[in-house]
């Protein structure tokens, strides 16, 4: 049972994460990504994949903390970037159990820094190693269906990243 339900919920997070890169506003991005972590969370957690699940629900208060301050268009403190990580490593300490679960340490401190950075289109670049990381770390806990979420979010990462540049491009076309 608790590996369908982790498909299932892997499922969820999986559509809504492939909706919010296709988002141009980083305020929308941000609140769609929230949402899907916790469907992305809850599928290591019932899989049993702990340091996963729960560095996952550290990152949804990271993402609310930036949903929040983009909100206001300011720049959050760079200390807190520091916290966080320092959350990530404790929580990887605690709950230990094979050299796998230094993925899951690292990949959100990644996650963190690529969050910060205010242009949109480097964002989505790094987003992109932290996610095709998580692909083999997900088949590894048996979560094919997040495995699958990490895989389509590259896709749709590098799907983004096309079509702004064909966006851009017919732009400075009508520009001349």
């Amino acid at each position: 049972m608790n590996f369908i339900l982790a498909q299932i919920f892997g499922g969820i997070a999986l559509i809504l994460v492939v909706i919010s890169y296709f988002l141009m506003n980083k305020e929308h991005f941000l609140f769609i990504q929230i949402i899907a972590n916790v469907f992305y969370g809850l599928s290591f957690i019932v899989n049993g994949a702990l340091v996963a699940g729960l560095n996952t629900f550290i990152s949804i208060l990271r993402v609310l903390v930036l949903y929040l301050y983009e909100r206001k268009d300011k720049t959050p403190p760079i200390y807190l970037i520091l916290i966080f990580s320092a959350c990530y490593i404790t929580i990887g300490v605690i709950f230990f159990k094979s050299y796998y679960d230094i993925i899951v340490i690292i990949t959100p401190i990644l996650f963190t820094i690529a969050m910060w950075v205010k242009n949109m289109q480097l964002v989505r670049y790094l987003m992109l190693l932290p996610n095709a990381i998580l692909v083999f770390y997900a088949i590894l806990n048996q979560v094919y269906t997040t495995a699958l979420l990490d895989l389509i979010e590259v896709i749709a990462i590098i799907v983004a990243l096309i079509t702004y540049y064909i966006h851009k491009k017919k732009e400075r076309e009508y520009l001349l």
